[in-house]
């Protein structure tokens, strides 16, 4: 979409502003968003990234995942761009979004923490009165971002950055609840301009995010995380994980471990294996890392059975010292940004903002954390 269609909303800036993270003491933090996170929205299998050709329901891919109460099916269709063959010749193919886009989304995310987003108003359409944060950006910043993440070792070249931006712009996101509460429909970033080059008076490049990712920031529900330790486990489902536990772990410590079925994690992440047990031997090797960067302390897993057969694992994970004293810090954040958002509603015109007040405050009332005493009562982490 173009956009001149956008009128930016100068009187959102204070909500903007609270998204925003000390540059010097946040440097390895981020925002992360429950739900749009912790599902698995990308597909780390190389050999499914580019395909030629696909039948139409070969370039959709489903995910479901269950948030107090509510289940929420989350789709994903591939994008088709033009690519560069090795002979030469340009095609269009389908380009399934992978690891690499999931990491420059995020540092894109990381450089809104900058006090450099904005909101804005799509002004006509079908999406005419839809609000949208966005960036600008230059290719250079998120280079330089993937660089020092990386501990100085260039991780993705510029061609590679710039047609991951183009797949995410391409590459459609649902989410829509089964009873009909949510319901977010857009690319991953729906508004993309790449800057012209310098002599045209254009250095900047500029996108929106998702819709979704609009709501949670406006309305304040999201949650400070060590971004640059998610962004270097060596697993890429780990990376996951790691984020469903910043998220829904809140009350993380020695004396309040936290429970999930195998199975609710599988159905989140990916397409189970036709073997129970390849399941769990790929959640085990997550956990063994999640040990080794000193998230968690341990784990156990205990069968669950329907007779004598097993059918399902749950574990129990014990948090370190050290993610509950980071869990205990995202805490006191969270509460002096919901105490500032809190103190921004002046009248009931901030009450009526379509997506100000709707979906996530519903979906949250009576939720304090996704552990033992409370979530995980439906039961667990399902």
């Amino acid at each position: 979409m173009d956009r001149k269609v956008l009128k930016q909303k100068e009187k959102s800036q204070l909500k903007l502003d609270l998204f925003g993270l000390d540059p010097l003491i946040d440097q390895n933090y981020s925002h992360s968003f429950e739900i749009y996170d912790t599902v698995g929205k990308f597909e780390y299998d190389k050999k499914k990234k580019y395909r030629l050709s696909a039948a139409a329901d070969d370039t959709e891919f489903v995910r479901q995942t269950e948030y107090n109460g509510l289940i929420i099916n989350v789709s994903v269709t591939d994008a088709n761009i033009e690519r560069i063959m090795p002979d030469g010749t340009k095609k269009r193919v389908f380009v399934r979004p992978g690891a690499r886009e999931e990491i420059i989304e995020d540092v894109l995310r990381k450089l809104a923490t900058e006090r450099r987003a904005e909101a804005y108003e799509i002004t006509s359409g079908d999406s005419k009165g839809q609000q949208l944060v966005g960036i600008e950006f230059s290719l250079y910043e998120v280079y330089e971002e993937l660089k020092r993440i990386n501990n100085g070792k260039v991780q993705y070249s510029y061609s590679e950055i710039r047609e991951a931006i183009t797949v995410l712009n391409r590459a459609h996101l649902q989410f829509d609840a089964e009873d009909g509460s949510i319901s977010f429909s857009a690319p991953f970033l729906p508004f993309l301009a790449f800057a012209e080059k310098a002599t045209k008076g254009e250095t900047k490049s500029f996108v929106c995010f998702h819709p979704m990712v609009t709501s949670i920031i406006m309305t304040a529900n999201y949650r400070r995380y060590n971004y640059k330790k998610a962004l270097s486990f060596k697993g890429q489902y780990t990376r996951l994980i790691y984020k469903r536990l910043c998220n829904r772990w809140i009350q993380a410590g020695p004396g309040n471990p936290y429970r999930v079925k195998l199975s609710t994690l599988v159905a989140a992440m990916k397409a189970p294996y036709k073997n129970l047990y390849q399941d769990k031997a790929l959640l085990q090797d997550i956990l063994e890392e999640l040990i080794a960067e000193r998230v968690i302390e341990s784990y156990e897993a205990t069968p669950k059975k329907i007779k004598a057969k097993i059918v399902d694992w749950l574990f129990e994970l014990r948090a370190t010292n050290e993610f509950a004293k980071q869990q205990a810090a995202s805490n006191k954040t969270a509460n002096r940004i919901a105490g500032k958002a809190q103190a921004q509603i002046s009248d009931k015109r901030d009450h009526q903002q379509a997506d100000e007040k709707g979906w996530w405050s519903e979906a949250r009332a009576g939720q304090g954390d996704d552990s033992v005493q409370d979530i995980d009562q439906i039961p667990f982490d399902e």
